[in-house]
């Protein structure tokens, strides 16, 4: 039952989601056409400035989630009210906060670009807005994690990736009638708010007995913040140093090329990550009762993600280029190191996801501070040194290496002293012939390209939805061949019997 949850969240989360980043497609290049590559790049320097000055969150968020766990495994309504009450006064403040911050900071955004035609007072304006429609989200993070916890995620999804559907409709919409940037950004705040209205309205209704302003209250989660906000800052310069790096020593411009890229590749990261987001709850929740296991599903999830890595991020490689160039009609300059330094972070954001999902899971936030550590230091040391090397592609080499040597290698060791009291390192031996597998994948698919003529959109997506079907056909038969494929038959026991 509990698998068939963990499948629905999933269902809910990817298939909008893939709506949602098929609308964005067209969105951003209806975007450079009406407003320009510069406020495309403009967009997405206030996406990466507005996550940091969310720090302030210091990673509550997922601590309140993990405090409540305990409570709900054990039906204890009243101690799950302390913790909502105390939660909602919390990121209430946390609201009021972030949105003071990104006021100040809005005065200052200038000067972290290097050459830009936008005036003072529009940077400034723009930016005012835009933190308005984040802010927002904080005053109702509650009622995420009740959701979440409760593992009926796919209400939150349905209503989360919903409102991103609207809000993609709105702003093509906006983009066709010619409408400022502004506009845009004004219709974020009232649909945000219409739906966040509608998310407590079902709450209410679903948790007669959850009462958020509950007079008692347990901010016992806030315990957690020293280990997680070492977590919060390593994750917000994994995903978001590049653009500003990018932004500060290569231009707007720069960034607008690079963001193309990025839209892609983390389009495909969000659909990645709602596997892992959609399980935590369940993990969560079992391992309050036992670890029995729990390490041949850690083992089970190891396969499926280096499966899902190497369909995806081989194809990827291969394929990228030729749709931006025909997509973009070459108003983006492409190459092959963007297309493969890209796909390298995403196959190791995906391979590395195992370990994040029971470090998560199970609460290992302070025993995994030196992981963070160590890859914030070397992710900037990296990107500092090699974008004067190599570029946009430098600045991605240096997360890769920074992701596989903390996320993959050391936060791997910590789950596996922690959680199954056992070493890691042949685990690592175990991997070994999955990249062996990688890299023969990736030589046999680059020589049937290479012979393929792909002159249209239409010939590039029957192209390599071909290629990638039967892909992914002979990478689980050699999955098979070596014992690796107990994910398929979990797949297989789950779905609906005549």
């Amino acid at each position: 039952m509990k698998t068939k949850k963990t499948l629905l969240n999933i269902i809910t989360d990817v298939f909008p989601l893939i709506i949602i980043s098929l609308l964005g497609l067209y969105k951003v290049r209806l975007f450079i056409r009406v407003l320009g590559s510069e406020t495309l790049g403009l967009y997405q320097l206030f996406n990466n400035i507005m996550v940091y000055v969310a720090l302030v969150d210091g990673g509550l968020t997922s601590a309140l989630l993990f405090s409540l766990y305990k409570p709900n495994a054990d039906g204890n309504h009243k101690k799950i009210n302390e913790l909502l009450s105390a939660g909602f006064t919390t990121f209430s403040k946390i609201g009021m906060y972030v949105f003071t911050i990104a006021t100040i900071v809005s005065f200052f955004i200038v000067f972290l670009i290097k050459e830009t035609t936008f005036s003072y007072w529009y940077i400034v304006l723009t930016f005012f807005l835009f933190s308005i429609s984040n802010t927002i989200e904080y005053f109702f993070v509650p009622y995420n994690a009740l959701l979440e916890v409760k593992e009926k995620k796919y209400i939150l999804n349905v209503l989360t990736q919903g409102a991103q559907i609207i809000i993609s409709i709105v702003e093509i919409v906006l983009l066709l009638l010619n409408k400022p940037f502004v506009y845009l950004l004004i219709s974020h705040v009232i649909v945000k708010i219409i739906i966040r209205l509608i998310q407590v309205y079902i709450c209410k209704k679903e948790f007669p007995y959850i009462n958020v302003h509950e007079r008692k209250k347990d901010y016992s989660f806030k315990k957690l913040l020293n280990s997680l906000i070492v977590h919060k800052v390593n994750g917000l310069v994994g995903s978001n140093i590049d653009s500003l790096i990018i932004s500060s020593l290569l231009g707007l411009n720069a960034v607008a090329i690079y963001s193309t890229y990025n839209y892609i590749v983390t389009m495909l990261k969000n659909m990645l990550g709602k596997l892992s987001s959609s399980m935590t709850a369940l993990i969560g929740n079992s391992l309050q009762h036992s670890t029995e296991k729990m390490y041949e599903l850690y083992l089970e999830i190891n396969s499926f993600l280096f499966y899902v890595a190497i369909i995806i991020c081989v194809p990827l490689v291969l394929a990228i280029n030729l749709f931006i160039d025909l997509f973009y009609e070459g108003n983006i300059t492409s190459s092959f190191a963007m297309a493969l330094s890209f796909s390298l972070v995403l196959f190791v954001y995906t391979i590395r996801m195992s370990s994040t999902l029971f470090v998560n899971a199970g609460g290992l936030y302070k025993e995994t501070r030196h992981c963070a550590i160590i890859d914030t230091i070397v992710n900037l040391v990296l990107s500092i040194i090699l974008i004067f090397i190599m570029g946009i592609p430098g600045v991605l080499i240096a997360t890769s290496i920074a992701m596989f040597i903390a996320e993959y290698i050391l936060k791997t060791k910590v789950v596996y002293r922690h959680v199954f009291k056992k070493d890691a390192t042949p685990f690592f031996i175990r991997n070994i012939k999955f990249f062996i597998l990688l890299i023969i994948d990736f030589m046999v698919c680059f020589m049937i390209v290479s012979m393929l003529h792909i002159n249209s959109l239409i010939v590039w997506f029957v192209s390599f939805s071909i290629l990638t079907i039967i892909n992914s056909i002979i990478i689980l038969f050699i999955f098979k061949l070596l014992g690796e494929d107990h994910f398929y038959h979990r797949f297989l026991s789950i779905l609906p019997k005549r």
